[in-house]
C-alpha cells in the first residue's frame, strides 16, 4: 500500500527531536507529580488516622475512593487521549491534583478529607495515558519500551520523594504544611504543559504512527495539508475491540500481578504493615519503602534494555514479573510468626518493587496489537488491571483489620489479599492466549510481533 510521501521540513532533524524530548520531559514530570500525589498515603497512613480521629483500617476508604475514582476514569481518560489530545488534559488533571491535596492538607474531618482524595484519584486518571499518547506520537516505535520504561521511572520518582522526603515534611512542617506546599507546587506546575506541550509533531518521526491518520488513499496524511482527524469508532465498539484482543487481556492480567501487590503497600498499607506486624518505627518503615520504591525505579529501564523490543522477551519478562511478587509475598504472608527477620523483609520488598517496574511491559504489548487510533483505550483496559487490585485489595484489608486491637499475625493475615491478586494476576496471564499474530496498524501495514 501507498504511503503518501513526507516532506522534509527543517522541523525533521534536531530541532524536532529536541522539541520531542521536551514534550516528553514535561509529560513524564507531570506522571512523576501524579505519583506523589496518589502514593502520599504510603508514609502520611498513621498521620491521617490520628488527625481525622479514626481507627487504621478505616483508612482503606481513603485510597480505596482514590484509586476507584482513578479506575472509572479510565476508560474516559482513555478516550480523551484518543479524541482530544493530552495537552489540554494534562495541565487539567494537574489542577484537579493541586485542588484535591489543598483540600486534603486543610481537613480535620473525614468527609472534607475523602473530597480531596477523591479529587487526587480525578486528577491522577488524566496524567498516564496522556503521556504514553506523547510518547506514541512523538517518537518512532521502535524506541517505545525504553519510553514507557521511562515513564516508569519518572513515576518511580515521584513513588520515592513519597516515602522519606514526605515524611521528613510531615515531621517538620506538619500535616497541612507538607500537603499545601504539594498542592501549590502542582497548581503552578500544570501551567508548564499549556505552555510547551503540542499534541503532536509537525512532521512524524520516521517509524512514528500512532498520532498518524490514515489518508484518503490509505497511507498516513502528510502534514503539508494540515494535521488530519483521526476516525474512530464508537465508544463502546472500541472498547469491545479492545477486549477481544488477546495482548489486550495479557496486559491486564501482567499488570495486575506486577503492580498490585506494590501499589497496595505503597499508596497505604505499607507503614501500617511494618509497623505493626515488623514491629518497626514510622521511620524505619519509610526507609523499607524507599528501598522497594528504589528497586521500581531502576528496574523499568533495566526490564526495558533487557527485552528490547524482541516480543519473545516481553512475554517471557512478563511471565516472570507477576511470578516474583508472587513468591514473594507468598514468603512475607506465610512467615511462621509474623516477623521476618529483617534481610528477609527487605528481600521481598526489593523484589516487590523490582516487579511492579516490569508492569510497565504490559502496555507496550497492548499497544503492538492495537490500531493507533484506539491504542490509549487499549491503555485503560490494561490500567484497570491494577488499579482494580488495588481497589479491591485495599478495601479488603481494612475490612479483615477492623476498627479494634490487631496483632502481627491478624495483620499478616489481613495482607493476604495482595498475594490473592498477585496469583490471579499469574494465573490469568498463564491462561491467556498467546498474541504473537501480526495485527493491522492505522497506516496499513502488518506489524509482526517481533518487530516494529
Amino acid at each position: 500500500m501507498q504511503q503518501a510521501v513526507r516532506t522534509s521540513t527543517p522541523d525533521s532533524g534536531p530541532p524536532a527531536l529536541r522539541r520531542a524530548w521536551i514534550v516528553f520531559v514535561v509529560g513524564s514530570s507531570a506522571y512523576l507529580i501524579a505519583m506523589l500525589h496518589r502514593m502520599a498515603l504510603g508514609v502520611a497512613g498513621s498521620d491521617a488516622a490520628e488527625r481525622f480521629g479514626v481507627a487504621v483500617g478505616a483508612l482503606g476508604v481513603f485510597t480505596s475512593l482514590q484509586l476507584v475514582l482513578y479506575l472509572v476514569m479510565q476508560v474516559p481518560a482513555g478516550l480523551l487521549a484518543d479524541r482530544f489530545g493530552p495537552r489540554r488534559t494534562l495541565a487539567i488533571g494537574l489542577w484537579i491534583m493541586a485542588l484535591g491535596e489543598i483540600l486534603f492538607a486543610v481537613a480535620h474531618s473525614m468527609p472534607l478529607g475523602l473530597v480531596g482524595r477523591g479529587l487526587v484519584g480525578i486528577g491522577d486518571a488524566l496524567t498516564f495515558l496522556n503521556v504514553l499518547r506523547l510518547a506514541h506520537a512523538w517518537f518512532p516505535s521502535r524506541m517505545q519500551t525504553m519510553l514507557t520504561a521511562l515513564i516508569g521511572f519518572a513515576g518511580a520518582v515521584g513513588q520515592l520523594v513519597s516515602t522519606v522526603p514526605l515524611e521528613l515534611g510531615l515531621r517538620h512542617l506538619g500535616w497541612a504544611g507538607t500537603f499545601l506546599v504539594v498542592g501549590g507546587l502542582t497548581a503552578v506546575l500544570a501551567l508548564v504543559p499549556l505552555a510547551l506541550v503540542r499534541d503532536r509533531p509537525p512532521v512524524p518521526p520516521d517509524g512514528a504512527g500512532d498520532d498518524r491518520p490514515p489518508s484518503a488513499s490509505g497511507g498516513i496524511a502528510d502534514d503539508a495539508a494540515g494535521p488530519a482527524t483521526p476516525r474512530h469508532e464508537p465508544v463502546l465498539a472500541t472498547l469491545a475491540a479492545a477486549w477481544r484482543r488477546p495482548a489486550t487481556r495479557q496486559g491486564f492480567f501482567l499488570h495486575m500481578g506486577a503492580l498490585s501487590p506494590f501499589l497496595i503497600m505503597a499508596a497505604i498499607w505499607g507503614v501500617p504493615y511494618m509497623t505493626d506486624a515488623q514491629a518497626m518505627s514510622k521511620a524505619t518503615a519509610a526507609s523499607y519503602l524507599l528501598g522497594g520504591s528504589i528497586a521500581f525505579a531502576v528496574s523499568g529501564p533495566l526490564i526495558a534494555l533487557a527485552v528490547g523490543s524482541d516480543a519473545r522477551r516481553q512475554r517471557v519478562a512478563a511471565l516472570l514479573c507477576p511470578a516474583a511478587a508472587t513468591t514473594a509475598w507468598a514468603v512475607l504472608l506465610l512467615w511462621p510468626g509474623a516477623e521476618l527477620p529483617r534481610g528477609v523483609l527487605l528481600a521481598c520488598l526489593l523484589v516487590t518493587g523490582f516487579a511492579a517496574g516490569g508492569a510497565m511491559l504490559a502496555f507496550e504489548i497492548a499497544r503492538r496489537a492495537a490500531p493507533a487510533a484506539a491504542s490509549a483505550s487499549a491503555g485503560a483496559l490494561v490500567n484497570c488491571g491494577g488499579f482494580s487490585a488495588a481497589v479491591i485489595g485495599s478495601l479488603l484489608i481494612g475490612r479483615l483489620l477492623g476498627d479494634g486491637d490487631h496483632g502481627a499475625v491478624a495483620t499478616q493475615h489481613a495482607m493476604l489479599p495482595v498475594l490473592a491478586f498477585a496469583a490471579i494476576g499469574l494465573i490469568g496471564l498463564l491462561l491467556t492466549r498467546d498474541p504473537g499474530q501480526p495485527v493491522a496498524r492505522a497506516h496499513g501495514s502488518s506489524v509482526g510481533a517481533t518487530g516494529d
